[in-house]
């Protein structure tokens, strides 16, 4: 990539955020678009990698994105149960609709929940919450002394938040962050609440019915990695908290391994999910990566994940295989070797950008430059495609599509959390030996301590 074409797609970047950024936050879509409201998990994640492009170019605009996104996440946290909304005390929000909500809430069959005040807040999200704690503390070790009140507003919604984790992340005591529909809920909303979220990709090989409650991969990694580091901030303060912070994180820990993982010899078998009767749902899909990016560093700089460290080569080695990795494009959401894979499925194949930089991202806290190298030079090819941060794509024989099938459904065109991901990937890429800072533009780009 030449500085020319880099400075394009860094402005395509900057410019889709800047357009996404509201008085609350950020919209996960352009505004016009099916998902143009403002989304926790999406937020966050977006947050996460706006905080990484900071670090590499020390731009203050991503310091103060985050800093509005998550004081605005906090005015929405739960603060009661709420069966119908999915609302529990302490909980980060999924889905927030002060208006344009009626293709939900007035659906003729099962109507969305709308709170007395005619704003529609659905929670179905299990990872919201402990995206928001990992959010947080990278705030917290990123943005430095002077951002201090901000950080003591936030605390007590940390705290908060790690509550809803000890006291309604497990809903059936097997030592896994859960999820599932309550069973006297009347109201609609997504009986499938991990980040794939289409009612399709919750399921066995072999098509056995799903046994609620169901523990995504992604989400035990996140967790794990928030209950450490919180544990590690509240031991001065709060030593017993602590303790029991690290306490949850070691019996989490420890049921992952147990239940998630497969060894075989010189390969590992790694479940999308656990589902309630303790059953593997054994898909190889690209949310094992998350393991890897959600890791946890007590110094910054040296990483470790909820799986086994010994296994983490053999993880990497999975993910690069050609069945989930393409070399033109991305990862895929789902390994087309499954029965249930379709390259333009929304979660059952289709690439994500967000999804693949996480990945990168993953694959470059282990030391495996290479290999993040040349996942991010795949994600290029696409964002050079489309000119255009989509929300997701499908690759198949050679060709880029953005159209679900069979309904035909477009991808949103401008998505938050791709737009972060582009920046963050390409803050992570050396132009041809040259300064990045030198490439982007000057206003938007502004050094620690100094133009």
């Amino acid at each position: 990539m030449n500085a020319q074409d880099y400075r394009q797609l860094w402005d395509l970047g900057y410019s889709s955020i800047k357009d996404l950024e509201v008085e609350s936050g950020i919209l996960a879509s352009g505004k016009d678009e099916l998902y143009g409201c403002i989304f926790g998990r999406d937020s966050l994640i977006t947050a996460l990698l706006l905080l990484r492009a900071y670090k590499k170019t020390g731009d203050i605009y991503f310091l103060d994105l985050t800093k509005k996104i998550l004081l605005n996440l906090v005015i929405l946290q739960g603060k009661e149960v709420n069966i119908e909304s999915g609302e529990e005390p302490g909980k980060i929000i999924h889905e927030f609709r002060p208006d344009k909500h009626e293709h939900l809430t007035s659906h003729p069959e099962r109507p969305w929940y709308l709170y007395p005040d005619q704003t529609m807040k659905i929670y179905d999200s299990v990872d919201s919450t402990p995206l928001f704690l990992l959010a947080a503390h990278e705030y917290m070790r990123t943005s430095g002394t002077e951002f201090l009140p901000v950080i003591e507003k936030l605390l007590p919604h940390v705290k908060s938040a790690l509550d809803w984790i000890l006291a309604f992340g497990d809903s059936n005591d097997d030592g896994l962050i859960d999820y599932r529909f309550h069973e006297k809920r009347t109201f609609g909303g997504l009986e499938v609440q991990s980040w794939m979220d289409s009612h399709d990709s919750a399921f066995h090989e072999g098509g056995e019915a799903i046994a609620y409650p169901i523990a995504p991969i992604e989400v035990q990694g996140y967790t794990w990695s928030a209950l450490k580091l919180w544990a590690d901030y509240f031991r001065a303060s709060d030593p017993s908290y602590a303790e029991i912070l690290d306490e949850r994180a070691k019996r989490l820990k420890e049921v992952f391994d147990e239940k998630f993982v497969r060894r075989n010899g010189n390969a590992i078998s790694i479940a999308f999910a656990i589902s309630g009767d303790g059953e593997q749902m054994n898909s190889p899909r690209s949310s094992a990566g998350h393991l890897l990016w959600a890791a946890y560093s007590k110094d910054g700089d040296t990483y470790e994940s909820i799986l086994d460290k010994d296994l983490v080569p053999l993880l990497v080695e999975r993910l690069m295989q050609d069945d989930l990795f393409v070399p033109a494009a991305g990862i895929r959401t789902l390994s087309s070797a499954s029965k249930k894979y379709q390259a333009q499925s929304y979660h059952n194949g289709a690439i994500w950008p967000h999804d693949t930089e996480i990945v990168a991202i993953g694959l470059e806290n282990f030391g495996y430059e290479n290999e993040a190298a040349r996942v991010r030079e795949a994600l290029f090819s696409a964002y050079s495609h489309f000119r255009t941060p989509l929300e997701f794509f499908g690759f198949e024989n050679d060709i880029y599509t953005d159209r679900l099938l069979p309904s035909g459904q477009r991808a949103c065109q401008t998505q938050a959390w791709s737009a972060a991901a582009l920046l963050s990937s390409l803050s992570a890429r050396p132009v041809s030996g040259e300064d990045t800072r030198k490439i982007i533009s000057q206003d938007a780009y502004v050094v620690a301590g100094g133009v």
